[in-house]
């Protein structure tokens, strides 16, 4: 364990990966995408997410682990439990990791999986030939990776030649002429050691074709993730697998999605919170008590988000990005309550819980038999009540305190749902 960890007085448990199929049809070719064994890698967890999010699959199959490692991930660290991809070879069953390895391994040796694509951000701009310090062959930016030339009598076992296409094709698309890729022939077998351990050479020793894709830290990320989507597509070309997106690839294109301002999660499906633009902090804010963080159910368009506790406060993470600080309340959570009538700029309306409610004027929340509504940053006149029930009360933007806001701009606040002392759910009321 390295030194990262170690300083933690509570180290965080790993966390098992998600496995999410696009599938059409049975008996077809099925493509495994592997991105974030290492959690310092963000093109390739980033890569992975516009996938699932953007890509769709006419024909064939394709399975996404969008990060392998994601405990390592939240923390923005190569691997908290030492290198993941050095464990395919053999591995202690006392290793924290041990049940992950398993798991990943029983998926690339599935019957059904056909290829498996391994996504990396590797450093500099591998050369085959020394050029410079940024350019040679103990780089590793901008490659494309194999343990062997060939695997006999296995479908797809050409691995240098579909690399030949899948290279080909991404030097058509070059943004700089630095950006060049090679394909790099690891020869594992003859004695690479550090390979030996690697998943792409646990695939391989398995009659399963694998390859590597790696792109330069060099780069920014959403170019990165233009390479990575390029190696993925070439990939598809050359098993036979449909496919169409909903974005013309370029890297203007990809720093929009990947910051794509639409994005939110919901949390423990009662509350939902945008991933962009939230305050730094938010105190006071109600999280289920006596939860394990990594089982608290998250759900988003978006396939690498996480909770990580640090510091007495729960991070939300978007990949190796910090979206804002929780300082929870602990409470007791009560799914009774599904959708909730508000009146909005005096139409009544049926919002599920959670929701984020438009609102140009006014809003207001009928009262709730057996419940209280805690609008955040509304405070009723000389109402001395410790738990205030602000229902039955028309609420303007004027009315709220800008600084209990959840987002920098003072618009979104938080109406919190109760019933006695359990917490019912959110829905937030976003003013233009």
């Amino acid at each position: 364990m390295g030194l990262f960890a170690l300083s933690f007085a509570k180290p965080l448990a790993p966390i098992d990966f998600d496995l999410l199929k696009l599938q059409t049809l049975p008996n077809t070719p099925t493509l495994l995408l592997i991105g974030g064994i290492q959690g310092d890698e963000p093109g390739g967890f980033n890569a992975t997410n516009i996938f699932l999010m953007h890509y769709k699959i006419l024909n064939g199959n394709v399975w996404v682990v969008p990060v392998l490692n994601k405990h390592s991930m939240l923390l923005n660290h190569r691997g908290i439990y030492d290198d993941m991809n050095r464990k395919f070879a053999s591995l202690a069953t006392s290793d924290p990791e041990y049940p992950i390895i398993q798991h990943i391994k029983n998926i690339i040796t599935a019957p059904e999986v056909s290829a498996i694509l391994h996504l990396h951000d590797g450093s500099g701009f591998y050369r085959p030939i020394y050029q410079s310090p940024l350019l040679g062959p103990n780089r590793w930016g901008n490659c494309s990776i194999i343990d062997q030339e060939s695997l006999h009598n296995v479908p797809y076992g050409n691995l240098a030649g579909i690399l030949t296409q899948v290279t080909g094709y991404i030097n058509q698309k070059l943004l700089k002429p630095i950006h060049q890729y090679h394909i790099r022939d690891t020869f594992t077998a003859k004695g690479d050691k550090e390979m030996e351990k690697a998943l792409t050479y646990f695939a391989i020793k398995n009659n399963k074709p694998a390859f590597a894709n790696e792109a330069s830290k060099e780069l920014s990320l959403e170019q990165r993730v233009y390479y990575h989507l390029l190696a993925i597509e070439g990939m598809l070309n050359q098993i036979g697998i449909a496919y169409q997106k909903d974005f013309e690839l370029t890297p203007t294109a990809l720093y929009r999605l990947i910051n794509d301002k639409s994005l939110d999660v919901r949390i423990d499906q009662s509350i939902i919170l945008p991933l962009y633009g939230l305050r730094g902090t938010l105190s006071y804010f109600p999280m289920p008590q006596g939860v394990r963080l990594d089982t608290i159910p998250l759900d988003s368009r978006a396939k690498i988000i996480g909770l990580l506790e640090k510091n007495n406060e729960i991070w939300l993470k978007y990949g190796n990005k910090l979206m804002t600080k929780i300082k929870p309340e602990y409470i007791e959570f009560d799914h009774s309550l599904s959708a909730i009538d508000i009146q909005v700029d005096g139409e009544n309306k049926t919002f599920p819980i959670p929701s984020i409610i438009e609102v140009k004027e006014n809003f207001q929340i009928p009262p709730i038999d057996g419940y209280r509504v805690n609008i955040i940053g509304y405070v009723i006149p000389n109402d001395p009540s410790p738990k205030p029930n602000e229902t039955g009360i028309t609420i303007h933007h004027k009315d709220c305190i800008p600084k209990f806001s959840i987002d920098k701009a003072g618009k979104i606040f938080r109406a919190e749902i109760y019933k006695g002392d359990q917490f019912s759910g959110m829905v937030l009321i976003k003013f233009p």
